[in-house]
């Protein structure tokens, strides 16, 4: 068991290193095009919306079929859709990818938390989620430098090598990971598909009839990590073009400072989460990190041009949040003892469409003013965090009647 989530967190790192590949090469390739600043936004709302709609669905065809099933062919369509991106000129094909490579994304999030989920014991889920979440952001990390290195040469080198390798991935997960699943049990399962009753089931838009599944409190928070996004993505999603647009940096740089970043975060959920589990409850960590967030982020606003220190702040602001980000996914799992994929999936689903929002506000809001991600990032999560304080108001006062 803990040999096979230990090959799941080896293959989400290594996607994660894919995935990164080509996000410090956007900001010259969409200069290079001649597009206006703010398609940045857009394609990256249309990529999060279809997260949205593909994360519990396919994390539900993933408790239904099989884990590696579904996990295999994510890597090799991710490096289609963004070979497409790279080299594409139309913009309804170039829409079309970002909406391919969305999908897929959804997918393997979906999938990576449910495996390791359902094969931990309820104790384990918080440390082995965060385990992932680590490979995420190490892989991040890792990805966006080396693609940062190659988008110096062209920018679309990277999407090329984004498709080179997910093609050599998929065939690393197809040999070296292992189904979760009795085989008997899902050759039977796939007969049952045949069923036309059945199939109606696979219907990819019943991510709204599973949000409806979930009980009073996750949905709720379901709330909260939908609103969290928003407030991230519309300052995280912003930050690349930040760099590039205004503080006339290269992609490289770009991708030294999120290899930086992201390398903190790894320590504070691989390291710091892990310490911190054992003395707090997530619930009262999750609430603490919004916390310190909002603070940190208050500060990178008002010392935004003191030399070095904004970008240090914004690095532990980066761990905050990857921290927030992880716990709610554990948060959520905890409450439920099976179908973990589709769970899970629901979560994801959550943070993509805030992603979604968030980053299609993001390219509109940096193209008026390029403060304004920080302010809309402060605010956001200042009423997240109010939301979180009265929901546990109003329960304590329940207990008390």
């Amino acid at each position: 068991m803990k040999k096979n989530i230990n090959r799941m967190i080896i293959m989400m790192f290594l996607c994660m290193v894919i995935y990164n590949l080509g996000h410090p090469g956007t900001p010259d390739l969409i200069q290079m095009r001649g597009w206006k600043k703010s398609i940045s936004g857009e394609f990256l709302a249309f990529m999060s919306t279809a997260m949205f709609i593909s994360s519990p669905y396919l994390g539900a065809l993933a408790d239904r079929f099989g884990m590696k099933r579904i996990f295999v062919l994510m890597p090799f369509f991710y490096g289609i859709a963004q070979l497409i991106f790279g080299f594409a000129t139309s913009i309804p094909i170039i829409f079309l990818a970002r909406i391919i490579a969305g999908f897929v994304s959804g997918g393997t999030f979906a999938v990576a938390f449910g495996y390791v989920s359902q094969l931990s014991e309820k104790e384990e889920k918080a440390k082995n989620i965060a385990k992932i979440s680590s490979a995420i952001v190490i892989g991040g990390a890792i990805g966006q430098k080396i693609g940062g290195i190659v988008a110096t040469v062209d920018p679309r080198y990277s999407f090329g090598l984004q498709f080179i390798c997910g093609g050599i991935l998929s065939l690393f997960i197809l040999v070296f990971m292992r189904e979760i699943i009795n085989r008997r049990e899902v050759i039977k399962k796939l007969e049952n598909t045949l069923d036309i009753k059945n199939n109606k089931s696979l219907n990819p838009f019943l991510t709204f009839r599973y949000i409806k599944e979930l009980d009073g409190f996750s949905k709720f928070f379901g709330v909260i990590i939908f609103l969290s996004g928003i407030g991230i993505y519309s300052y995280a999603s912003a930050l690349n073009y930040f760099f590039k647009f205004y503080e006339k940096v290269s992609a490289d740089t770009i991708g030294t400072f999120v290899m930086c970043s992201s390398l903190l975060a790894f320590l504070g959920t691989g390291f710091l989460l892990e310490k911190l589990l054992k003395k707090f409850k997530e619930k009262s960590i999750h609430k603490i990190m919004i916390f310190i967030g909002i603070i940190l982020m208050s500060a990178i606003f008002f010392r935004i041009k003191s030399g070095i220190t904004p970008y240090f702040i914004m690095a532990v602001y980066t761990m905050s949040y990857e921290i927030v980000r992880s716990l709610g996914n554990t948060i959520i799992a905890r409450r439920y003892a099976e179908n973990q994929g589709k769970i899970l999936g629901m979560v994801s689903a959550a943070d993509s469409l805030g992603n979604a929002i968030g980053s299609y506000l993001s390219g509109h809001l940096l193209a008026f003013n390029p403060f304004l991600p920080f302010i809309v990032n402060i605010g956001i999560m200042a009423v997240v965090l109010i939301l979180i304080e009265r929901r546990v108001s109003k329960i304590f006062y329940k207990l008390k009647i």
